[in-house]
């Protein structure tokens, strides 16, 4: 049995774990910019990434959208909607051609009631969600915005090392101007972490830039 999350899955969630959600959903495949999930709707499904790249943002009071980041293979979305049976609270799209693999609420149960390795994914990524939210929190309240930046980044980039949103939406999810960030991802570029492209950040030395984003 797997004992470990391959590069790309969820932390907690094993590659026989998923092969028991796969064996128990249905494969779909979604159109670039098809929005899959809308805020407010009912979790029905947990989602496995095939294929590609989703998005997962909101929008808030004044209409402005803010992508807080990125799923791509080997990930999954809506674990907690499924189990909580809560709305969704953010929208999830396409951003290319993707393939997801949809498994029912009631399917979901069911393995979680006959399965132990299930069970036990299930457990140990709801303890690394617990551990991600906390460690996200302390860093949001401590750390300065180059580092929370430089975190943000590595997070969010895709496998090519793209961070496919422009400097204004950054700003956003920082809760900081534009200028600011501006700045500090000039340093970034400088430090040649990263390269500065239209609508895009490419991060250049991954190591690097996460030892910079580390605490001091």
């Amino acid at each position: 049995m797997t004992q470990s999350a391959a590069p790309g899955l969820e932390p907690g969630i094993t590659e026989d774990a998923l092969e028991l959600f796969r064996a128990h959903g249905t494969r779909h495949t979604y159109q670039k910019n098809q929005l899959v999930v809308t805020v407010g709707d009912n979790f029905d499904h947990l989602f496995l990434i095939e294929r590609g790249k989703f998005s997962f943002s909101s929008i808030d009071r004044n209409g402005r959208s803010s992508i807080y980041g990125y799923k791509g293979v080997g990930a999954i979305w809506g674990l907690a909607g499924v189990l909580l049976g809560t709305p969704a609270s953010f929208f999830f799209e396409a951003v290319e051609e993707s393939e997801a693999v949809c498994v029912s609420r009631d399917a979901v149960w069911k393995l979680i009631d006959d399965d132990p390795i299930v069970r036990r994914g299930i457990i140990r990524r709801l303890g690394w969600a617990v551990f991600e939210a906390t460690s996200f929190g302390h860093q949001e309240r401590m750390l300065p915005l180059k580092k929370r930046l430089a975190n943000f980044l590595i997070r969010n980039a895709d496998a090519s090392g793209a961070v496919e949103l422009p400097q204004s939406v950054l700003a956003r999810n920082l809760g900081v101007s534009r200028y600011a960030v501006g700045s500090q991802l000039q340093n970034l570029k400088r430090l040649a972490y990263i390269e500065i492209e239209y609508g895009r950040v490419r991060i250049l030395n991954h190591d690097g830039l996460k030892a910079f984003g580390a605490p001091a």
